[in-house]
């Protein structure tokens, strides 16, 4: 999952593991995120084993929350 990114990473090599590119790996299902207050962004981008994008990639479209 991708948390307030601008943009895809680079869809040639794995995907970065921080706070701001989530992975659910080991059958995870499901996460809370601890956000401030405001807009953000939420986008899922598909990886493999190696954490790399499916070729080719499979991604959602973004969507836009608020928290109060």
């Amino acid at each position: 999952m991708l948390v307030d990114v601008e943009q895809l990473p680079d869809l040639q090599g794995e995907i970065p593991r921080d706070k701001r590119h989530l992975h659910f790996d080991q059958g995870k299902t499901e996460t809370t995120l601890d956000l401030p207050p405001g807009p953000h962004t939420l986008q899922l981008l598909l990886g493999d084993e190696q954490h790399e994008p499916q070729d080719p990639p499979l991604f959602s479209e973004k969507i836009t929350i608020r928290v109060q």
